[in-house]
């Protein structure tokens, strides 16, 4: 009851006040706190304003106030900022996960493989700044405002705007009203510790809720006549919540900005607060609760709203829905920034040239691959009007202050057994667009991986590889790699196997998606059984041999993941040709010989659980060696197999042994809760001598079906997966733990 006495009360000054401004128009301000996850109330509220018919003369926004400020002034109605949002996982959006095709095949791998980074300078680990370079949420709101992207004044958009940011290295409050408005939204927003500074001008920006969360006399200043205030921010703990180092230091600082807003509290006209104390700063799941959460708070001001409008002499039209922007025109590309990385290489990595037409979704995923490197600590780019239809883009970089990594990695599996992985990666070692990367593999398997690249973008690049692999797997009598073995006498077998590989190649990028990569190889490979019955020896040798081949490569990967690809396709083919070798242990010539063999895989979503994968593989020799060791041997799971060994699913590892194979895969995935997968399989495959030269490769011999479960966790896929084949009498369990290396 005093609530509604209140209401008439004010209501009635209200209009005594606002008739004496009729005649010279009533201008309203509104002002946007930050506060995170709960500034999304900010659009409820705004649903309310704009429902009673008010003309917002000037906006004014902090943080994720500026945000959403800004969508709104660029013309957006209040509605369709709210569709935006709710069509984004904002969780997702405000963190540096790019999509799988914006890496190379080594950051691909690398991706992969290690648990954990951390960059490493001067012996000493250089923690990384903040969690998020927040590239994704700049290319959206690149997008998101291409409609006014020319605006350079933004007094000048279909709403005045203005935000607030704060000098990292002086500590001073920032009004930001002219640029580039996507970069000023991402100065405002930019909290510390979660998003990096933002360069602009050779000035570095955070968060302005830092210094100024509730920006009143600024937004007075811009000579509107009546300010709604909306605040968001959050509000003091209890001291049953202040049980931790970390919630005190919180709480420390959020009093100077509590008692900031009561100070300007009472220069505000109309004060409107959500109850938002069900939500913290980073609810962004909730969004749809805390936006009607704004709009329910709101509604009790509706007869004050009403009034408000009624005072102004235009009368408020309700908002064009703006279309999508799709695509734009460039006329050149510049970048800025002393960077040690050369134009060749960043253009490489950009892959746009101009003059041209492009989708704003292509230009992001360039933005991506550079991003993707992990070379540069800040990069942004911006848009220029250059004539009536193009733009200039102007990339701003900044390179990383250290070049040298550390990773970490571990994995269990029933081939390699147990392995831990340390790397150690280093970039300008030699010279530039350089990088130096180093595996070594702890376990029951010793092993290594050596990289050195030099990545001339669109040019052809330079690589050098080094690699140790090696393990030993059980064979049983069936295994015809045992069979194969004439006048020694297997009833069971333990089979080892290691291979020394060395190359030398050159790679390009080819019709941007393909790589093709040329090059010479050596080997050396060892391939020893230990338990034959009938011989003295206390190994059995089938190869021990040096071997020098040129070779070439042609591959593509537009899986969206390596273990639980939603969408995607995968090309891979390879040819070898062996031109010379040689043996201590065995006195046969060299003949020369070359193997050829291909996969390709596709995988499509239907619906949001369920995918499909389809996966078929081959392989030939002409000319085949002396030796098994080339040889096509299918069997087991895994994918960190030697040469020409192939997984295959209701087998152990290398139970075929033959010159040519014809394999083929079909895999459902349905996806239970975010990260946990059920996996159906079914393989089947032919191998043979020579199988591709008749109508054997018609004839299925082998099959295979499995049932798996994996959780795909930050250590990697953890799976277990049973699987049997009807020519084999019992079946395998498979066991894997952690990142493949």
């Amino acid at each position: 009851m005093q609530r509604l006495y209140f209401l008439l009360v004010f209501c009635f000054s209200l209009s005594l006040w606002a008739q004496e401004q009729k005649d010279d128009d009533l201008k309203i301000g509104v002002l946007l706190s930050g506060g995170g996850a709960r500034g999304l109330a900010h659009i409820g509220v705004l649903k309310e304003i704009e429902k009673a018919g008010i003309i917002i003369d000037y906006i004014a926004g902090t943080s994720m106030g500026a945000v959403i400020g800004g969508l709104y002034a660029s013309g957006y109605s209040a509605d369709q900022i709210e569709e935006i949002v709710l069509a984004f996982d904002l969780n997702d959006l405000i963190t540096d996960n790019f999509p799988r095709r914006s890496k190379s095949f080594y950051e691909k791998e690398a991706a992969e493989r290690y648990v954990l980074t951390i960059p490493f300078d001067k012996f000493k680990f250089q923690f990384p700044s903040s969690i998020s370079k927040g590239v994704n949420l700049y290319d959206e709101f690149v997008q998101k405002l291409a409609h006014v992207q020319s605006v350079t004044d933004f007094s000048q958009l279909p709403t005045p705007f203005f935000c607030m940011a704060t000098d990292i290295e002086t500590g001073e409050s920032v009004l930001l009203e002219n640029g580039f408005l996507p970069l000023a939204l991402n100065a405002s927003s930019a909290l510390p510790t979660l998003f990096d500074p933002i360069e602009i001008d050779g000035k570095l920006y955070v968060d302005g809720g830092v210094t100024n969360n509730y920006p009143i006399d600024e937004l007075k200043a811009k000579g509107v006549d009546y300010v709604i205030g909306v605040d968001v921010q959050s509000t003091l703990s209890d001291r049953s919540k202040l049980i931790s180092a970390a919630n005190i230091l919180l709480q420390i600082n959020q009093i100077s900005i509590t008692n900031d807003i009561e100070r300007k509290r009472i220069k505000t006209d109309l004060y409107i607060q959500p109850a938002l104390n069900d939500y913290s700063i980073i609810s962004f799941s909730e969004a749809k609760n805390i936006i009607d959460a704004g709009k329910i708070t709101a509604k009790t001001f509706a007869p004050i709203l009403k009034t408000l409008a009624a005072s102004q002499n235009a009368k408020a039209t309700p908002r064009k829905h703006i279309p999508a922007a799709t695509e734009i025109a460039l006329s050149s590309i510049d970048f800025m920034g002393d960077s040690k990385y050369g134009r060749n290489y960043l253009n490489g990595k950009l892959r746009l040239k101009t003059p041209e037409v492009y989708t704003y979704e292509k230009i992001q995923d360039g933005i991506n691959n550079i991003a993707a490197t992990k070379n540069f600590r800040q990069f942004r780019y911006t848009f220029e009007k250059d004539t009536e239809d193009f733009y200039k883009m102007t990339l701003n970089l900044e390179d990383q202050p250290f070049d040298t990594t550390i990773g970490v990695g571990f994995h269990y599996d029933d081939l390699y057994k147990s392995a831990a992985l340390i790397n150690i990666s280093q970039k300008q070692m030699l010279f530039q667009n350089d990088l130096a990367s180093f595996d070594f593999i702890l376990g029951d398997n010793l092993r290594y991986k050596f990289n050195y690249y030099i990545d001339k973008g669109f040019y052809w690049s330079i690589g050098v590889e080094s690699e140790f692999n090696q393990f030993s797997a059980d064979l049983d009598k069936k295994a015809s790699l045992i069979e194969s073995q004439d006048g020694l006498d297997f009833q069971s077998s333990r089979f080892f196997i290691s291979d020394l590989s060395n190359r030398f190649f050159v790679e390009t990028l080819f019709r941007e998606e393909f790589v093709f990569r040329l090059g010479v190889e050596h080997k050396k490979i060892l391939m020893r059984s230990s338990t034959a019955f009938n011989s003295s020896e206390p190994y059995h040798y089938l190869d021990d041999s040096h071997y020098y081949s040129a070779y070439g490569v042609l591959k593509l990967d537009t899986r969206d993941d390596l273990h639980y690809p939603t969408s995607g396709l995968f090309f891979r083919g390879d040819f070898n040709l062996s031109f010379d070798s040689s043996s201590n242990r065995f006195e046969e010539n060299h003949k020369v010989f070359s193997i050829a063999k291909a996969m390709m895989g596709y995988t499509v979503s239907i619906g949001e659980r369920y995918s499909f994968s389809l996966t078929a593989s081959g392989g030939f020799t002409i000319d085949s060696p002396a030796r098994k060791s080339f040889n096509f041997m299918l069997g087991g799971y895994g994918n960190q197999f030697i040469n020409n060994i192939q997984p295959f699913l209701g087998y152990l590892p290398l139970h075929t042994n033959s010159n040519s194979y014809l394999k083929s895969s079909f895999l459902v995935d349905y996806k239970i809760g975010k990260s946990q997968h059920l996996k159906l399989t079914a393989n089947i495959a032919t191998t043979g001598n020579n199988v591709f030269q008749s109508d054997e490769w018609r004839t299925i011999q082998h099959t295979g079906y499995a049932l798996g479960y994996g959780i795909d966790s930050f250590l990697g896929p953890l799976e277990l997966t049973y699987s049997f084949s009807p020519e084999i009498e019992k079946g395998i369990w498979y066991i894997n733990l952690g990142w493949w290396f």
